[in-house]
């Protein structure tokens, strides 16, 4: 499906890309996660052959691909059906008007096949440009900021349905996003990339649980780097080393084995994002926020393996 190995792209003396390797396979989800120029949308083009890549060891990639833009670049001038058919058009009529329904049937659209693109709503909007990327087959679909511009709540619903679109349709697909959260929900792996370099790659769960590197820990949130030295035997320190002194604030939760000073508390709806000083370490702990905040915290280290109680399962 997708195999790159060193990489480069260069803009005359401007190193865009460095040494990038790659591998997807069929079916998975990969999210590149960068700020902006760190070369993801041009890695992007490159994947699409709308960019050519200076020098590689290895490249393989798919011809069958697609893009899906930002904001979807639907046309505002056309309807529904239109807007499908722009991308059959080198099919013969027959097979084109076949394929054509097909795709509105296929994501409930066919209500909607003669409605501008003004008169639709933003889940309506994404079924069709899903369907127009997706029209001729593709194997491997390219997503350029797909929710970018998008208020939270419609957010979270078009990730859900992206999601399944994709994966009922087994599809590979590579996301290029800046948002953290676009990439821990919608991904089987994630790829961080800065100034044109990978510096880090794993499945979600992993990378937020085990980062490489502080350099890592500064693109996710509620992770704690302690850069302190922490020379004497505490289990709480040994714990820490244990981490790479890199960990998340998430992994900490109320107990009775250490206490430590809260110094700050900030609301953020679910919960509290507390600021903690134990002994000569400062680290933040989130708070279900229906619990009050004394002044001093107990505190424990939540275990990697829970038992659900009895009563919550099946």
């Amino acid at each position: 499906m997708l195999d790159i190995k060193n990489l480069y792209k260069s803009f005359g003396n401007f190193e865009v890309l460095h040494d990038i390797s790659l591998t997807l396979k069929q079916g998975e989800i990969l999210s590149i996660l960068g700020n902006s120029g760190s070369g993801k949308s041009t890695l992007l083009r490159i994947l699409a052959r709308l960019e050519q890549p200076t020098s590689y060891s290895h490249f393989q990639c798919t011809s069958k691909t697609a893009i899906m833009f930002q904001n979807y670049a639907l046309f505002p001038h056309l309807n529904v059906q239109e807007n499908i058919l722009f991308a059959l058009h080198q099919y013969p009529k027959v097979q084109r008007n076949d394929r054509l329904d097909e795709l509105l049937k296929l994501f409930n659209i066919t209500s909607i096949r003669s409605k501008r693109i003004d008169q639709i709503s933003g889940g309506q909007a994404q079924r069709v440009a899903f369907a127009r990327a997706i029209a001729t087959n593709c194997e491997l679909l390219l997503l350029d900021e797909p929710f970018s511009n998008l208020d939270s709540n419609l957010k979270e619903s078009l990730r859900k349905e992206l999601k399944e679109m994709i994966k009922a349709q087994n599809i590979s697909a590579i996301i290029v996003t800046h948002d953290i959260d676009d990439a821990y929900y919608l991904s089987d792996s994630i790829t961080l990339l800065k100034q044109g370099k990978i510096i880090d790659h794993n499945t979600p769960k992993e990378l937020y649980f085990n980062p490489k590197s502080a350099e890592s820990q500064a693109f996710l949130p509620y992770i704690n780097v302690i850069t302190d030295t922490l020379c004497d035997d505490d289990p709480f320190f040994a714990w820490i080393r244990s981490k790479n002194f890199i960990f998340g604030a998430n992994e900490i939760q109320l107990g009775q084995d250490f206490w430590a000073e809260v110094l700050e508390a900030h609301f953020l709806g679910a919960f509290n994002k507390l600021k903690l000083r134990y002994k000569h370490i400062t680290f933040d702990m989130l708070l279900n926020s229906c619990y009050p905040i004394p002044p001093k915290l107990g505190f424990q280290i939540t275990p990697t393996t829970q038992t659900i109680p009895k009563h919550q399962t099946l």
